[in-house]
């Protein structure tokens, strides 16, 4: 069985453990060597129903000395029940998105089959500031006309709250779209934590709309 476990980027920075709930069909053990209607198997099987039919190998003489293998269904005997099961899954540091977490034997059960196995697929959800490319994250930021022709300082809040500092030294010009890179400041690697890829800032520049005469002439002036 395959299901979708949905997180947050957030969540693959940090790491983080997710509850999944799966409803499957289970073999009510014990219940075929009751009695139906009898006290004890109302006790115990009261919410079990006759399992689906098995499937057999059977072998069949088509002619002499000519036998076949074949497939046949067969009423069960033993008896089945729903039940829901509290899967608790690890997402660790730097998963990404359509990695499988697998729980083993925890699918459907059907008597004399080994049960398969539970497959989590990981949904990372968008996040409205950040985007994942691989180890590395993207973003922007906003500066004014003034701060991208003589230097700026910003904080950036990290997908786990600490602070990133964004800076241009005085004197600096900074371009429309360019994109400052601040190393080791991206995702951790997956199964190396302690690692990380660099964080990518898109430099935003917000023009006026228009300049008074003072600052047209200034403008003029300087350059």
């Amino acid at each position: 069985a395959t299901m979708d476990l949905k997180v947050s980027l957030e969540d693959v920075y940090k790491g983080v453990t997710r509850t999944a709930s799966v409803s499957r069909r289970v073999v009510c053990r014990g219940c075929r060597d009751l009695r139906p209607g009898s006290a004890a198997f109302e006790a115990k099987c009261a919410g079990c129903g006759k399992c689906p039919p098995e499937i057999r190998m059977v072998h069949r003489q088509m002619a002499p000395g000519f036998v076949v293998q074949q497939q046949e269904q067969a009423p069960s005997k033993d008896y089945c029940k729903n039940d829901r099961a509290e899967l608790e899954a690890v997402v660790e540091r730097g998963m990404a998105d359509g990695a499988v977490v697998t729980f083993e034997r925890m699918s459907e059960q059907l008597p004399g089959q080994i049960p398969g196995d539970v497959h989590l697929t990981v949904r990372v959800a968008r996040h409205k500031v950040f985007e994942r490319r691989g180890d590395d994250l993207h973003t922007e930021i906003r500066v004014s006309l003034r701060e991208a022709l003589t230097g700026f300082d910003k904080a950036l809040t990290h997908l786990d709250g600490h602070e990133v500092r964004v800076r241009r030294a005085a004197g600096a010009v900074t371009k429309p779209f360019e994109v400052i890179t601040i190393k080791k400041e991206g995702m951790p690697l997956h199964k190396t934590p302690s690692q990380a890829g660099n964080l990518h800032c898109r430099v935003v520049v917000d023009f006026p709309d228009r300049l008074t005469d003072a600052q047209r002439e200034a403008v003029a002036a300087h350059f």
